[in-house]
């Protein structure tokens, strides 16, 4: 009808219903490919005409080959596996774009030694007249050796995927995988090709047969080195999983290749080389043969990225990088125009943000983590279902049915029960959580301890601005709405605010900036008191309810070197605080006498239900950390609850 063929459409369907199942299974792998990647904006969508993957990084896409998933009938498990190894160094390649895009010139020594083996192997070969380009020599060259990396890296590739990802911890898991992998590559492979393009491939040959002890043997035999009195298999592979569990990329692999195994792919390929001149053909129509044979394009798996698709990702990443930094300069140009802030004040910034990179990559997967557990399964019961619990509400209101069923003998299809389902829900959460940070700024606070203050505000900082993103970007899907905002404040002998709890987008990065670096200990005394009552005055009647109610949360954070210049009244203030359930704590830095440890303790600590004061006197040190924990428990405790 209409000249459409019922196959077509039947096809059409099929896809359609394969691209809505992966949506939904992708879905509930979100968060474990949040993780693997590190890269919680990374969309996965099916497309219907991809032969292979095609990875976007400038639209955060990874687009999947929907037609060959159909083709080669994988199910969830394996199409989960192949969206793990094409993406299994993508962390890497993000943290080190030019380093990958920049192998060329880091293996120049190792290029320019090679091309001239071969230029001096082909003189001796062939006549004048049919002399080989030297350029055509050295693109060969260049060729042989960063597909030999990229062999490495998709070994490197196969080993992230299986160490790290908890599914497949499980052995049974893991040994459906290496089946399956062991169909995709064919041992005989490496007993076909070219001896230095077959070592290089052998490495994951003889991962996915190493139970095989005959096969195993044989490729370590064909391509016989030790290093370190062991094979150079095993060596490598406890090698690249050490690497891996120290979450280590190319700048460790590819000094580890160069020393150890690349001397071994080089030694097969010069005895390749020097085979050309031995053939029972001429020694002209050999040399032609091996470069022809060497020069042929490996597929590979069809559902697998080429090395050049990967390097076209690769400058991708490095574009955006370039444009990132760009935008950063014109964006810092900006806030030191409209702001009031100097050069060497953002430098001074970024110097803190740089040096708390870690720190706030591990907040980052504490706050996945932590809005991951503000879903929770409940148990709903739900009626007219098929089966379960009688229903006798549900009877009444299908007896008709019910009779009919009677005389045919057939209830199967009666929705007269109950039934109880699991279901995920999500928790009840406030609407707003504000977080305010006191900071002493008194003639007291030297240079180490304002140092291990600037470090711990940035880091701090910066990643509740990075949860509340997230908590936005969640709000979206599940239509609660939750904002994270914060406050800080400096005190002394007067107090005042620096960043406020409405600042938005580039007036709050302002103001973060400046509540790092302006941190000059010229306030004189402490008093923590007045500032701590400002805050207290400032909370409305109609805030005070929502707190109680819970809609609310209001947590403060001071950061002193000593006690209180007016013990009484701060004490006083924080009792108010508490009864008001606000959370508060202070954490002391810096050598302070028995006095004052008994003044700090009688003010955050003695009487109350629990502590609210830490002294880490000399471990100053240990501030962001202890800053951290203060702030993870007190989110856990909210989204838990």
């Amino acid at each position: 009808m209409f000249g459409i063929n019922r196959e077509t459409l039947d096809k059409s369907k099929l896809k359609k219903e394969a691209e809505a199942n992966l949506k939904i299974f992708l879905e509930k792998q979100k968060q474990s490919l949040s993780t693997f990647t590190r890269e919680p904006g990374l969309r996965y969508i099916g497309s219907e005409n991809l032969e292979k993957f095609l990875l976007k990084p400038k639209e955060a896409i990874l687009y999947l080959p929907l037609a060959s998933f159909l083709d080669e009938d994988l199910d969830n498990n394996e199409i989960l596996f192949h969206i793990y190894y094409e993406l299994a160094l993508y962390p890497d390649w993000k943290q080190n774009a030019k380093v990958y895009l920049s192998r060329q010139i880091n293996w120049k020594k190792e290029i320019d030694e090679m091309t001239h083996y071969i230029s001096k192997k082909v003189d001796q070969l062939v006549d004048e007249e049919n002399k080989i380009e030297a350029k055509f020599l050295r693109e060969y060259v260049k060729k042989e050796i960063l597909d030999f990396l990229f062999q490495m890296d998709k070994y490197a590739g196969f080993l992230r995927v299986l160490e790290t990802c908890p599914v497949y911890r499980d052995e049974e898991e893991k040994g459906k995988i290496i089946e399956y992998m062991r169909g995709k590559k064919d041992a005989e492979e490496i007993f076909s090709d070219l001896s230095h393009q077959a070592f290089a491939k052998s490495f994951l040959i003889w991962d996915l047969y190493k139970e095989n002890r005959d096969l195993k043997s044989e490729i370590e035999e064909k391509f016989d080195s030790k290093i370190l009195s062991q094979s150079i298999y095993s060596f490598l592979n406890k090698e690249l999983i050490k690497e891996i569990n120290q979450d280590q990329g190319i700048k460790k692999r590819d000094p580890l290749i160069k020393s150890f195994i690349y001397p071994s792919f080089k030694k097969y390929w010069i005895e390749e080389i020097d085979s050309m001149g031995t053939s029972e053909n001429s020694s002209e129509e050999a040399g032609e043969k091996f470069f022809e044979k060497s020069q042929k394009e490996k597929s590979g798996s069809k559902l697998e990225s080429t090395r050049r698709e990967v390097e076209e990702s690769l400058e991708e990443i490095l574009n955006q990088e370039i444009n990132n930094i760009s935008s950063t300069e014109e964006h810092n140009r900006k806030i030191m125009q409209d702001y009031g802030l100097s050069k060497d004040e953002i430098d001074l910034f970024n110097f803190y943000a740089n040096k708390t990179k870690a720190q706030r990559e591990e907040m980052r997967e504490f706050w996945k983590k932590l809005i991951g557990s503000a879903k929770k399964e409940v148990n709903v019961e739900r009626n007219r279902q098929i089966k379960g619990k009688l229903n006798v509400d549900d009877l009444i209101y299908n007896y008709p049915e019910f009779i009919e069923a009677e005389q045919k003998g057939n209830y199967k299809n009666l929705k007269i029960f109950n039934k109880n389902f699991l279901e995920s829900q999500n928790k009840m959460l406030p609407e707003k959580i504000e977080i305010s940070f006191l900071i002493d700024n008194s003639g007291s606070m030297n240079k180490e301890k304002i140092e291990a203050t600037r470090k711990t505000l940035a880091v701090t900082l910066l990643s509740i601005q990075d949860f509340n993103k997230y908590l936005q970007i969640e709000a979206g899907k599940t239509n609660q709405k939750i904002e994270v905002l914060t406050e800080t404040w400096f005190f002394g002998r007067d107090h005042y605010k620096i960043k406020n709890f409405e600042d938005k987008k580039d007036l709050e990065e302002s103001k973060i900036i400046s509540s790092l670096v302006k941190i000059n200990a010229e306030d004189g005394t402490t008093d923590d008191a007045a500032c701590l009552g400002e805050i207290y005055k400032n909370i409305s009647p109609g805030q005070k309810q929502r707190i109680e109610n819970k809609k609310e949360y209001k947590i403060i954070f001071e950061i002193t070197d000593g006690a209180s210049t007016f013990p009484g009244a701060t004490r006083e203030i924080v009792k108010k605080l508490i009864d008001k359930d606000i959370e508060i704590y202070a954490i002391q830095i810096g050598k302070i006498s028995s006095m004052d440890t008994k003044t700090f303790n009688y003010i955050w600590n003695d009487k109350f239900k629990y502590p609210r004061g830490i002294i880490l006197g000399e471990d100053i040190q240990k501030l962001t950390k202890e800053l951290l924990k203060l702030v993870k428990k007190n989110l856990e405790s909210i989204f838990h609850n």
